[in-house]
């Protein structure tokens, strides 16, 4: 019994050294291997907004990858429609979305598949009804593939719009019932949200906010006439992609894309309103570091899509844009100085905001104030001051609605 016991003793003693033993070597071999690296890029979603004749899909990466796109036309022989394909090289994907194609055949889009077309290339398809004009660019942080897919090519304008002549009725044509104006369609879009609180002010006043606050006034004070049918990006605290925002207005057909923003400066003394339109580039400094900070990313990242903004925005889009930015940036001023003396106008500008880069229609975006400043930021706690700007864009909005000098989005 005795050197039965003594025999456990030893065995489980010489146990414990070797369990000891192992995880010293263990801890040391950790210490002396190189570390891990990097986990590759991968497709992580695939995100599509989409009607009969427009498309946006987003092709979510997260870093930065190289990609390749181009289109297939249809081939009947094999039963194959028009197609555009990305190739994206170095990347993974998740099992999810090799084996779940986005099915859709709404006239434009028939589906989104994708899949491995050699070991170092993921390869997504986006099979269409019909052949159509798209094009291809990238934003960054996160990085995500934009295709924007144009079943029907520009916005026409409207017939009575500046610089179109109008047919001139014959005496013997009958008398025309008159006929129901169309509705203008607004988008709203406030800033921001969830997550991305946006600029902050000194007391915690955030900029996500008060721009929820300002467009549900506008919302309001625009539908009350039912001249207009008044949308919002966001109508609650959540947090949605710039690009995203953009694909909303354009899957909605709206005339007018309003984008609500409040303004912050290192300098503690900046003050006023501006307005803006889609630019490649900016007028100076401040301005392009305004757009990174609204982009969420460093103003060097703001080079890559400048070649796409020179290609999508038309003169005529944004020879409207201007003409709305600069009515909505003088009523806002005009509004808010009857309440506050001594407001300041920074002006009409233009800048790369991502969140404007392929509108379909008249796109702007304010501007509404300093955070940063402190006198600014204790009005926009207050219920007049901001009152004072939505009331500023609606008379604006309402003034081109009234004109006829949108042209208006039936595409």
């Amino acid at each position: 019994m005795e050197g039965e016991a003594g025999e456990r003793v030893e065995l489980t003693l010489t146990r414990r050294h070797l369990g000891a033993l192992l995880l010293l070597c263990a801890a040391v071999l950790s210490l002396a291997a190189p570390p891990a690296a990097d986990a590759a890029p991968a497709v992580s979603d695939i995100r599509a907004w989409t009607n009969e004749i427009y498309t946006r899909v987003a092709i979510d990466t997260g870093d930065e990858v190289s990609w390749q796109a181009n289109s297939l036309r249809a081939d009947p022989e094999r039963n194959l429609p028009p197609r555009i394909f990305i190739d994206i090289r170095g990347a993974g994907i998740r099992d999810e979305i090799l084996h779940k194609p986005v099915e859709v055949r709404n006239g434009l889009l028939r589906q989104i598949r994708a899949g491995r077309f050699d070991r170092d290339t993921v390869r997504v398809v986006i099979d269409l009804e019909r052949e159509s004009t798209y094009r291809v660019f990238a934003l960054p942080g996160p990085f995500r593939i934009i295709v924007d897919i144009d079943g029907e090519g520009e916005i026409p304008a409207l017939p009575n719009s500046p610089g179109s002549v109008a047919a001139v009725p014959s005496p013997e044509d009958p008398v025309p019932s008159p006929a129901r104006k169309p509705r203008v369609r607004v988008m709203i879009d406030p800033g921001h949200g969830g997550k991305d609180p946006g600029a902050i002010g000194r007391t915690g006043l955030k900029e996500k906010d008060v721009v929820l606050e300002i467009g549900r006034r506008i919302r309001e004070k625009l539908a009350r006439s039912g001249e207009f049918d008044v949308r919002m990006t966001r109508d609650e605290d959540v947090f949605i992609p710039l690009e995203e925002r953009t694909a909303m207005a354009n899957k909605g057909r709206v005339d007018v894309f309003v984008s609500l923003h409040i303004n912050a400066s290192r300098n503690r003394k900046a003050e006023g309103f501006s307005t803006y339109v889609l630019s490649r580039g900016a007028s100076n400094r401040e301005d392009l570091e305004l757009a990174a900070r609204e982009n969420g990313v460093p103003v060097g990242k703001l080079q890559g899509v400048k070649f796409i903004i020179d290609d999508m925005f038309t003169g005529a889009r944004k020879n409207e844009s201007l003409r709305l930015a600069k009515t909505v940036n003088d009523a806002v001023v005009r509004h808010v100085s009857s309440r506050y003396p001594g407001v300041h106008s920074t002006g009409l500008k233009q800048a790369p905001f991502y969140v404007l880069v392929g509108a379909r229609m008249t796109a702007v975006l304010v501007e509404a104030s300093f955070i940063s400043n402190s006198r600014e930021e204790a009005r926009l706690r207050e219920s007049s001051y901001l009152d004072g700007i939505a009331d500023g864009v609606v008379e604006a909005v309402r003034y081109y609605g009234q004109n006829g000098i949108l042209a208006h989005s039936d595409y």
